[in-house]
């Protein structure tokens, strides 16, 4: 093994959005960081191609095993920069409600914290990742402006817009991390409709162009192809130490840091802290209450298209997010369910088109292939309730190439997660039809955003991390990102998850200079 010769301040588990972003938060307040990152540190100007199939690379592509009654995983990221290398840049704020679904609906679990505590984070990640909307939402508390003008309106937008109109719910203008206009040394978007792939101009953001070059700017050390294969700990003083990782060649590494940040999702990160346990800990590092990896969540979906008698050309423009619907997203006494859903405009390049549209084949599959041009729909972003029989565990007989336990996701939706995703089915087809459209497909059933993992909360014998993200177990040990998550919401999750991580980092700034880590 290996052993660097320098002690960090912050070692920093993870270089994807949120990783980056408390990497740079930490160095900018003088702080000796170092992050690692499982994949490459890629070149946007080389790396990225505008071939959907190629930019799979940018995927965790190593195994996991998916169970339970609904057998799903949703994609994530490999590199710096993590899933925001093939997001599509969708950032709307969670809403009031979200922060308490069992005081007002009694289901789901309280956040540890409120709306109005994230708000100034949330503004703060908006403009350091660069935003572009509109302040046209009447379901979310007032907010300051964009730091960016929205986005001109394409074809499938505009389309989409009338039939949402029609029904009399309020079409939105959805905020966008991509660049309407130049933004901070990047340029503006020229829409190629490539967004689901790493962006070849740096027009959508990730922290690959915005946080990490300024956090290696600072001084931060950024090591890709490092695999952290074990968070060391100290048992005479209850405090991790440091982590071991693994290069590109299978050679173990160890470095040695006052404080660790886990920021490798709600996949890996609770595997991290279970393939770290010890005798301390024997049931996975920090994991007193049990709580690591239980509370899977994702966000349920379909994908429900409509086929319209004049082109739509979806692959214009911006492909997916210009139009948001929220109407649906609060408690409604009249429905049999509680809580609601998102309808996110979309209009997809064809090998995405291909593999999530309807469950058909033969001349149907061809026929629905040919309509791709005059295809627009909605994409789902139902909300999916915690429950204690959605887990990632290490999988007891699969291992990675490495030879360790790979995570094994076990994955139910709720009853009440399956009526709603029913109910907004139902909604985007009334709202296809609205819009005239000729023909409604139905696409695949499938989920995003994993989230939940490594629950905060203030009662530490059933939550892993509290409010700041600070482990209940261990002083000088974080996790910031979606695994924190206590319920879902019914937006997308990145925004919510970089603002929590920036919440935590000030925290953690705050308490290193304070001597209290």
């Amino acid at each position: 093994m290996t052993k660097a010769r320098d002690t960090y301040d912050f070692c920093i588990v993870g270089a994807g959005s949120c990783g980056g972003l408390v990497t740079k938060q930490l160095a900018d307040r003088g702080f000796r960081v170092v992050a690692l990152d499982a994949g490459p540190h890629y070149d946007s100007t080389v790396d990225f191609v505008n071939d959907e199939a190629e930019m799979l690379k940018l995927a965790w592509n190593e195994p996991r095993v998916l169970t339970g009654k609904h057998p799903v995983g949703p994609l994530s990221g490999q590199g710096v920069g993590g899933g925001g290398l093939l997001w599509l840049g969708v950032t709307p704020r969670l809403h009031e409600s979200d922060f308490e679904t069992y005081t007002r609906d009694g289901v789901g679990v309280d956040w540890p914290i409120r709306y109005a505590d994230l708000a100034p984070y949330y503004s703060r990640v908006e403009r350091e990742f660069g935003v572009a909307g509109i302040n046209n939402n009447p379901f979310e508390p007032p907010r300051e402006p964009y730091p960016m003008p929205p986005h001109p309106m394409s074809r499938l937008a505009q389309v989409l817009s009338r039939g949402v109109r029609a029904v009399g719910a309020t079409p939105l203008v959805a905020p966008l991390a991509i660049n309407s206009v130049e933004y901070d040394g990047r340029p503006a978007c020229t829409y190629c409709g490539w967004c689901f792939q790493g962006c070849p101009i740096d027009a959508k953001a990730s922290s690959l162009v915005t946080y990490i070059p300024k956090a290696r700017a600072l001084g931060a050390r950024i090591i890709p192809n490092a695999f952290v294969s074990r968070i060391t700990y100290d048992a005479a003083t209850n405090r991790v130490d440091g982590v071991e990782y693994l290069d590109s060649q299978g050679r173990t590494h160890r470095l040695d840091a006052r404080a660790v940040v886990v920021s490798a999702h709600a996949y890996e990160t609770p595997r991290l802290l279970l393939l770290s346990a010890n005798a301390t800990f024997p049931e996975g590092l920090a994991n007193s209450s049990g709580f690591v990896g239980k509370n899977f969540m994702t966000h349920p979906n379909y994908q429900v298209s409509g086929r319209f008698p004049d082109p739509v050309n979806g692959y214009k423009g911006i492909p997916m997010g210009q139009v948001l619907v929220q109407d649906y997203y609060e408690t409604d006494p009249r429905n049999d369910f509680a809580r609601g859903y998102q309808l996110i405009s979309f209009g997809t390049l064809p090998y995405c088109h291909a593999i999530i549209g309807p469950d058909c084949f033969g001349d149907e599959l061809r026929q629905f292939l040919r309509d791709y041009v005059y295809m627009a729909g909605w994409w789902i972003c139902a909300e999916g309730l915690p429950n204690d029989r959605s887990t990632v565990t290490l999988d007891p007989e699969v291992r990675d190439a490495r030879g360790l336990p790979v995570a094994r996701v076990t994955h139910e939706w709720l009853a009440n997660d399956v009526a709603v995703l029913d109910a907004a089915r139902r909604t985007c087809e009334e709202l296809l039809w609205a819009a005239g459209a000729e023909q409604v497909h139905v696409g695949i059933e499938y989920a995003a955003h994993p989230m939940g993992t490594c629950r905060m909360g203030r009662d530490p014998s059933a939550s892993v991390v509290d409010e700041h993200g600070r482990s209940h177990d261990i002083g000088n040990l974080f996790v910031c990102d979606t695994s924190v998550f206590v319920t879902g919401g019914g937006v997308n999750s990145t925004l919510t998850a970089m603002a929590l991580a920036s919440r935590a980092a000030d925290h953690m700034a705050d308490a290193a200079r304070r001597g209290d880590l």
